[in-house]
């Protein structure tokens, strides 16, 4: 069976040729998909684009009211964090430089006397 695609039902209706799946000679490039149509393709991607562009739409609106109401304990709160984290940092640095500073010592006794 192939499938043909009814642009007034937008469905595929199948022939003896294909039944059920997509064969190459539908041209949509979905081989495990049960349905090839490109319209049922299109509309089915206009309504996921939807949905995504209304989530986008809504947390753009909620960031807005919450930096609004939130907006100074929000940077406060980042601040404390970035001051958190870079005292990390820097601490995780001295700690790096003092372990390569051991083994630097401890390569130049091992290595000492020997030519």
């Amino acid at each position: 069976m192939s499938n043909k695609c009814d642009v007034n039902t937008g469905r595929c209706e199948e022939t003896a040729q294909n039944q059920g799946g997509c064969d190459a000679s539908c041209g949509c490039g979905c081989q495990e998909s049960s349905s090839c149509c490109p319209i049922e393709k299109a509309t089915a991607l206009w309504k996921s684009s939807f949905c995504q562009a209304l989530k986008e739409v809504k947390v753009e609106i909620l960031k807005e009211k919450i930096k609004k109401a939130w907006g100074a304990k929000l940077d406060k709160s980042a601040d404390a964090v970035l001051e958190a984290a870079e005292a990390q940092w820097n601490a995780a640095l001295t700690k790096g430089k003092a372990d390569l500073d051991l083994k630097e010592k401890i390569a130049r006794i091992i290595t000492e006397g020997k030519k």
